[in-house]
């Protein structure tokens, strides 16, 4: 992934992030954000966060990793089960998603709609 492409991505998320802060109060920019896994395991060396999914993911969606200040967010650049590449995964996978920092494990992963 290119440094545009990564540029890009922070662009679309910052956007993403301005839509929702137009919402009611109590929302905290909420709407369209679905809870779809868990990070259960953290590989430092790879910089990979392994989720467990509860619903669906696809390469190209935006998710936010974890809740409120010290969430993080990013468009799916690459996915994997079992070490495979796929397109699309869900409910009930294991998948690693290529992350741009560190992830604590037991974090809720939200698929931005």
């Amino acid at each position: 992934m290119s440094e545009l492409d990564n540029a890009m991505d922070v662009l679309d998320a910052l956007e993403e992030r301005k839509r929702g802060a137009g919402q009611p109060p109590g929302t905290s920019g909420q709407r369209g954000r679905v809870l779809v896994g868990k990070v259960e395991h953290y590989y430092e060396k790879a910089g990979v966060a392994a989720v467990k999914l509860e619903g669906t993911l696809r390469i190209g969606d935006i998710v936010e990793l974890g809740d409120e200040e010290e969430a993080v967010r990013q468009r799916i650049a690459s996915m994997q089960i079992d070490r495979q590449d796929v397109e699309e995964a869900y409910n009930g996978d294991f998948v690693g998603i290529k992350t741009k920092y560190r992830i604590a494990e037991g974090v809720p992963v939200y698929k931005i709609e």
